[in-house]
């Protein structure tokens, strides 16, 4: 299996009532997509509420697996954006 370790800018939707801090349910989201091997880190750096969810803006040092890329972080559930990192 090839992983590949990215900094990425994130804006993720959390379900409100989720048990844990708002970091600890961005890394639940973050390991659920397919394409997330591992969550290094995450930075949380913005939160608005809304009725329902969080949304929150995070740098996240991830490390993917088979080969996906930023694009397959995009397609998981809960993750609005998903870019390389500014640096």
């Amino acid at each position: 299996m090839t992983t590949t370790e990215v900094e990425t800018d994130l804006r993720l939707r959390i379900a409100r009532g989720d048990a844990g801090s708002l970091g600890d349910g961005a890394r639940q989201l973050l390991e659920q997509t397919d394409a997330v091997e591992r969550v290094e880190g995450i930075d949380i750096e913005t939160m608005r509420p809304d009725a329902f969810d969080l949304y929150v803006d995070a740098t996240a040092r991830l490390t993917l697996a088979d080969d996906a890329d930023i694009e397959a972080v995009r397609e998981g559930f809960g993750v609005e954006r998903a870019d390389p990192a500014d640096g």
